[in-house]
């Protein structure tokens, strides 16, 4: 990979680290207690204001993971180790890596 793909992947990761830092504090803010069941609210909307709590819950975590992975990309940027497979030894290849930067293994291993 040339150098100025590792630079664009690099700020591209950066940016995403921070956007997702930015969500997963505003996800933090925004939750809603858990609903009680022994509210005056209908069986209906309660099953609907569950489902909601949950569906935030799994976005948060997608978020979590997804930034956990971004970071462990950069840090295999700053070993020197970032875009290349661990299992084959081989290179990942560029269009993977733009479409998925925190790929941490070519197409073939993965």
């Amino acid at each position: 990979m040339d150098t100025d793909t590792e630079i664009e992947l690099e700020v591209r990761m950066r940016g995403e680290v921070e956007r997702l830092l930015e969500e997963i504090e505003a996800g933090k803010e925004d939750a809603a207690p858990p609903e009680s069941l022994d509210g005056t609210i209908g069986r209906l909307s309660r099953q609907d204001s569950l489902m909601q709590q949950e569906m935030a819950k799994n976005a948060q975590r997608r978020r979590m993971l997804r930034l956990h992975l971004l970071q462990q990309a950069l840090a295999r940027m700053d070993e020197g180790t970032y875009g290349i497979c661990p299992n084959c030894g081989g290179e990942i290849a560029a269009d993977r890596l733009m479409e998925t930067p925190e790929a941490p293994l070519c197409a073939a291993c993965s």
